[in-house]
């Protein structure tokens, strides 16, 4: 069987199997360690056998790997040596540092939706995320800020990927307890409307919001935005194609939500951003309609 081949300048992010990601470079400090405490696979790997021993029915879905222009550590490097070894293009020939996947938990899942465990790494480290994933369109929801971890710049700052998955396995272990309590909060989102000049409001808090981190000299200390720039014209565009339908509609905040989360995939949000913005987004409207 001819070995799989992957070019990373025609398409900026490549889908990759776990077994795939393990065979390709590990990246390693002085000691032959990895660099950032844990190896990228087995992460999952770890976090896959803790959902396996909370004794939860799961799948891990495909991992994403993506390129970006960081000249230093990019997203992506092929390692000469190992080309020449293996051939252009080979998956043994990349050294990975931006990565994304999702393992999928079907127990005590309903028609809407099942559980996910969302797992990110890049060059400053791990970040995971638990909550619902709406089946229908795969949007990954964080209910609550303390069902978000990272490894660097957060609130809920982890010392290492170790203890996030100790913290993981504490909320596999406690897996029917949140997931009632993660179904009644979706029943609130879903009963609490937002009016159209409600929603106005929070397209503009969004670009508020944007135009004072972008500006961290005359605002120090703002918090990352849920929104980028672009992503307010599409959130904004998303809410008024479905008025145009119907003006007359009414939203609710797991709507308004929901626009958000559509942008929140590989391709429309930089991976380092995948779950913190939307972390940012879920707290945002918890707390402004008091959800938490």
């Amino acid at each position: 069987m001819e070995a799989r081949t992957l070019d990373f300048k025609d398409n900026n992010i490549q889908e990759i199997s776990l077994d795939e990601l393990k065979s390709t470079v590990k990246e390693e400090d002085y000691n032959k360690k990895p660099l950032m405490g844990m190896y990228h696979f087995d992460f999952i790997q770890r976090v896959a056998d803790a959902v396996e021993a909370a004794k939860l029915k799961f799948e891990i879905e495909p991992i994403y790997a993506a390129q970006n222009k960081d000249k230093s550590r990019p997203g992506v490097s092929v390692i000469e040596m190992y080309r020449d070894q293996f051939g252009e293009g080979s998956v043994k020939s990349f050294l990975m540092r931006r990565i994304f996947s999702r393992i999928i938990i079907s127990t005590l899942e309903d028609d809407q939706t099942n559980t996910a465990v969302a797992i990110s790494y890049n060059q400053m480290g791990f970040q995971l995320a638990f909550g619902p994933n709406v089946k229908i369109c795969k949007n990954q929801m964080i209910l609550g800020a303390e069902r978000f971890m990272s490894t660097y710049s957060h609130d809920n700052k982890m010392p290492n990927p170790e203890r996030m998955i100790e913290v993981l396995s504490e909320w596999l272990n406690n897996f029917k307890e949140i997931r009632k309590k993660e179904l009644e909060t979706i029943l609130a989102f879903q009963g609490t409307i937002v009016p159209h000049h409600e929603m106005l409001e929070i397209i503009g808090d969004m670009t508020s919001k944007r135009i004072r981190k972008d500006n961290a000299k005359d605002f120090p200390g703002e918090p990352s935005y849920p929104l980028s720039q672009s992503q307010i014209g599409a959130f904004t565009k998303a809410y008024m194609l479905e008025k145009q339908k119907d003006f007359e509609k009414l939203f609710s905040v797991w709507d308004v939500y929901n626009f958000a989360t559509n942008l929140y995939k590989p391709g429309s949000t930089d991976f380092p951003l995948l779950l913190s913005s939307n972390a940012n987004m879920s707290q945002y409207l918890m707390n402004r309609y008091q959800l938490s």
